[in-house]
């Protein structure tokens, strides 16, 4: 028999190519398969370690943790950057800050990192969109400073017909304390809150604190409709680029009256806007959060595994929309103030009110002199 022909020259080529390829093939699979599964077992020893600390911490569950936050030597931003980036938390702190008009507050606002997502340019946000006034509160006074220092850096870096001209002001404290933050005239159109929630102790009061401040139903706003006084206000450089504003001040002054009855009935009061994480939509992340929840609130001063729904719902707070991303553990409101839930507190108030100014009627009707009682009660002394 006779042997075989030997192989062409292209055959051998072909074959050396597909043994390289397939080496290369099998050689890049398992490099990424050990560093997989290095990473892994890094991953799963980090949390059976992190878990061993989290029960050895005598920290009990909601525990007061805002004191982390106020040490000098640790920098909040360089802490959290990586983990927001990851998540592509920055686009949704963007397109929350972006609903805020009037006058606004942020609660928790920790360093300023919300300020570079805030419609404070006056040129290119159209006139219903536009800040009015602006004020920022933290209960740590070292995050208050670095959010001021990064405003007045954002204002130096911007030219001078863009600045914002409104009011901005930076508070420290509790904003649930009503002797810290004053209700402006027509209150707050829009409050912000991020990443807040979870480093407090009592959030739900927190929340109805906020539904006090946030303008009201029907109330009307000092922040939204600008109208033509503040057009005469502006500087003559800005009113020249603003196209079409004196148009839209002259024929918003016009149909005021027309609109503002019917405004007044459909109108739902301010928003309160939120970004928050706690409880995911399923089990083996919740077991996750509750085993590391001492530890993380002991480090970052936040408990990741609080029930956020059901702090809103506490809360009593209307819900117009909720989102949520991240297996369930990110959430996004736009709450509205309740109209009922205020009417039942100033009816305590005024019942208070009114049973008070009785028990005050009735002793010093009793006090007068020619009453029974101030007749027989010379003796009560003996």
């Amino acid at each position: 028999m006779p042997p075989p022909p030997p192989p062409s020259p292209r055959t051998s080529l072909a074959s050396r190519r597909t043994g390289r390829s397939f080496n290369l093939y099998f050689y890049s699979v398992c490099g990424v398969g050990f560093i997989l599964s290095t990473y892994l077992m890094y991953m799963y020893t980090s949390y059976r370690r992190a878990v061993a600390e989290s029960q050895m911490l005598d920290l009990p569950q909601n525990a007061d943790v805002s004191s982390r936050w106020m040490d000098l030597s640790r920098n909040f931003d360089d802490e959290v950057d990586f983990s927001e980036h990851f998540m592509l938390l920055g686009k949704r702190r963007r397109n929350l800050c972006r609903q805020a008009v009037g006058n606004v507050l942020e609660v928790s606002a920790g360093t300023g990192r919300n300020l570079q997502y805030y419609n404070l340019d006056p040129l290119r946000t159209p006139r219903d969109r536009r800040i009015k006034s602006l004020v920022l509160n933290d209960l740590s006074e070292i995050m208050v400073y670095q959010a001021q220092k990064k405003f007045e850096h954002m204002q130096d870096h911007t030219e001078n017909i863009a600045k914002f001209r409104g009011d901005v002001r930076f508070v420290v404290g509790d904003a649930s304390d009503r002797r810290l933050i004053a209700r402006p005239d027509g209150g707050f159109d829009t409050i912000v809150q991020t990443m807040g929630v979870c480093s407090m102790a009592n959030p739900v009061a927190f929340l109805r604190r906020l539904g006090e401040l946030v303008r009201q139903p029907g109330e009307r706003s000092t922040g939204v409709s600008l109208g033509a006084k503040a057009l005469k206000e502006e500087e003559p450089q800005q009113r020249k680029i603003d196209y079409g504003a004196e148009e839209e001040a002259q024929e918003s002054e016009k149909n005021t009256a027309e609109r503002e009855p019917q405004s007044t009935v459909s109108d739902k009061g301010g928003k309160i806007l939120l970004l928050e994480h706690g409880r995911s939509y399923y089990g083996f992340v919740n077991r996750f959060l509750d085993n590391n929840a001492k530890l993380h609130a002991h480090r970052y001063g936040c408990w990741n595994n609080k029930d956020i729904d059901q702090i809103i719902q506490d809360s009593g707070l209307v819900v117009e929309s909720k989102r949520r991303y991240h297996l369930g553990t990110t959430y996004e409101y736009v709450l509205r103030p309740n109209p009922r839930q205020r009417a039942a507190e100033k009816e305590v108030t005024t019942a208070n009110a009114t049973s008070s100014s009785d028990a005050v009627a009735v002793t010093a009707a009793a006090a007068a002199p020619g009453s029974e009682q101030s007749k027989s009660a010379w003796w009560k002394i003996w």
